[in-house]
């Protein structure tokens, strides 16, 4: 029953951050304007793409507005979907979007022939690691030959070390939300998945989580007030590049082989 009553939090808090817009997945919308920028790299014309936990469809819109690509996106929360929806009816796209109400445990029966699949902060809603690892070889699961899995997810150790910064900083340390449970490495080195290989981690966020989470949070703190996502400071994370591998957002990239 407490598992059941977790699940109905989470869902509830999805559905009721749905007509957020840009903040609907994060109240940190820079942070998600540095996410969309980072895994749009990654995304061709032609593809054929999948999405996981797509939230109010931001993400997917975006990409669909710059590429002639084809989208399957998926979430558990139906306000999500149809928020999604409806901004993308009301969207110039040059691709196409098919935004399905889905469960990531639950996923309908689709054919494994994705060029890219992506995730953007959603297995972390996940409970546990097995959960969480079962997530990863679905999605892995549902590529084409020489298709990756872009799985842009939030890493605890990443968040540890902001925390080391902001505490000679004479800062509190940042703990996840209460709906998140953040990737471990050595959990992810130890995931072996046949016809799948990791190919790459990229530290993204390192330099905008150093002046947002510690500059602008000690700037903020000299003044008697609390940080702002939107302060002009953390603008500056959009502009230069990452710098070392601090910062919890991070983008691992996993390729099916054959």
């Amino acid at each position: 029953m407490a598992q059941e009553n977790y699940e109905n939090n989470i869902h509830k808090f999805w559905n009721d951050r749905a007509p957020l817009k840009q903040q609907a997945g994060s109240n940190d919308y820079i942070a998600k304007q540095l996410e969309i920028n980072t895994l749009k790299k990654h995304i061709q014309t032609g593809q054929k793409i999948l999405e996981i936990g797509c939230g109010n469809g931001i993400t997917a819109i975006e990409f669909a507005k710059n590429f002639n690509i084809q989208i399957d996106a998926f979430d558990f929360s139906e306000k999500m979907i149809e928020e999604a929806k409806l901004t993308a009816k009301n969207t110039t796209l040059k691709g196409n979007i098919n935004f399905q109400v889905a469960d990531m445990r639950k996923l309908p029966l689709l054919n494994a022939n994705y060029d890219i699949a992506y995730t953007e902060r959603a297995l972390i809603n996940l409970p546990d690691w097995p959960s969480q690892a079962k997530a990863i070889k679905d999605i892995t699961g549902l590529l084409k030959p020489g298709g990756r899995y872009l799985m842009c997810e939030n890493s605890q150790e990443g968040l540890d070390e902001i925390n080391q910064l902001r505490g000679l900083c004479q800062l509190p340390p940042i703990t996840p939300p209460w709906h998140n449970r953040y990737l471990y490495n050595k959990e992810i080195a130890s995931l072996h998945i046949e016809n799948v290989k990791l190919i790459d981690l990229e530290h993204y966020s390192s330099t905008y989580y150093i002046i947002s989470r510690v500059v602008n949070a000690w700037l903020a703190m000299q003044e008697g007030q609390q940080p702002q996502y939107d302060a002009l400071v953390n603008k500056l994370g959009l502009i230069l590049p990452p710098i070392g591998e601090l910062g919890q957002g991070k983008l691992w990239i996993w390729e099916k082989t054959n």
